[in-house]
């Protein structure tokens, strides 16, 4: 009967190298196919857009001198028609319009409520203050510090126009320079005009 040498057992360990790698995939598989799904999230963060409702917010009040210790909540002008303009001072199209928004509340500011937010993206607050100050805003403007507004009205870039009916309903969200003509004719049909 032959005798088994020293080299039978390496050729037996041999054998089972190639076979580790496959069964370690193999319960891998096993493993990814028997784990459960990662539950679906709880709450599905949403923006606001044209026919809905718009989200009330609470931001602080800046002015040309800065962050004041006063808040606004837009549940606050409620009943009223609303345009919002959604900027940041460093900007260049938000600068380019500044005029023509201040054009817009001169002549329709006794009929329509305006309200400024100004982001916080790459910016602080005395910087902003700058920009009100070179622009002469005078109706109110909040500082919308975290973007948190930003995202419930789905603004993606600046500047953003939004304008609310008395009944609270978003009728229409512009991105971009406009026209005045284009801005004067949402805020006409807000008010009936």
């Amino acid at each position: 009967m032959p005798r088994k040498g020293r080299n039978g057992g390496r050729n037996v360990f041999r054998a089972l190298i190639p076979i580790i790698p496959a069964a370690l995939l193999v319960a891998f598989i096993v493993y990814l196919i028997t784990i459960p799904p990662n539950p679906p999230p709880t709450t599905v963060p949403t923006t606001a857009s044209q026919g809905d409702l718009a989200p009330d917010f609470t931001l602080r009040i800046i002015d040309g001198e800065g962050l004041k210790d006063q808040s606004f909540s837009l549940s606050e002008v409620k009943g009223r028609p609303i345009f919002i303009d959604f900027i940041h001072e460093w900007c260049p199209h938000c600068n380019n319009m500044a005029s023509t928004i201040d054009r817009l509340h001169s002549q329709y500011g006794d009929r329509v409520f305006f309200i400024t937010v100004a982001g916080s993206s790459n910016t602080t607050p005395e910087k902003t203050a700058e920009y009100i100050r070179r622009h002469h805003i005078s109706w109110t403007t909040v500082y919308d510090d975290g973007l948190n507004v930003f995202r419930q009205f789905g603004v993606r870039g600046t500047p953003t126009y939004i304008v609310i009916g008395p009944n609270g309903i978003i009728v229409g969200k512009l991105e971009g320079e406009q026209p005045y003509t284009v801005l004067e004719q949402l805020v006409k049909n807000v008010i009936g005009g």
